[in-house]
């Protein structure tokens, strides 16, 4: 049989919010994968669901995604306005830090 999603390299990703898991950690949900960025792009506005945010994640970059997400969600919880100044209290390279805080909008004003 062959193996049709070997191309499928990217996810189109929600969360599902710490509130309701048992580890109170945000939970990943992969709500479609393709093979472009763009097909993603097009899933998401054709979406009816605009309460949810979604993302386009690579699937090589979901576990580190999800990490970052929680780590940053933690960040804000714990240190509100000030979390920015916390951003190196765990490894992330430079780029995956500006990778997913360019997917999140994670800016201060």
């Amino acid at each position: 049989m062959k193996d049709y999603t070997k191309f499928l390299k990217w996810a189109v990703v929600s969360f599902i919010d710490r509130k309701t898991q048992d580890d109170k950690r945000d939970k990943i949900n992969i709500s479609a994968i393709f093979r472009y960025p763009s097909q993603c792009e097009d899933y998401i506005k054709a979406t009816p669901n605009l309460e949810t945010k979604y993302y386009t994640v690579h699937l090589d970059d979901l576990e580190r995604f999800e990490e970052f997400y929680n780590f940053l969600n933690d960040l804000k919880e714990k240190y509100d306005a000030k979390w920015i100044y916390h951003l190196n209290e765990k490894r992330f390279s430079s780029d995956e830090e500006n990778k997913f805080r360019y997917m999140l909008d994670a800016w201060t004003n």
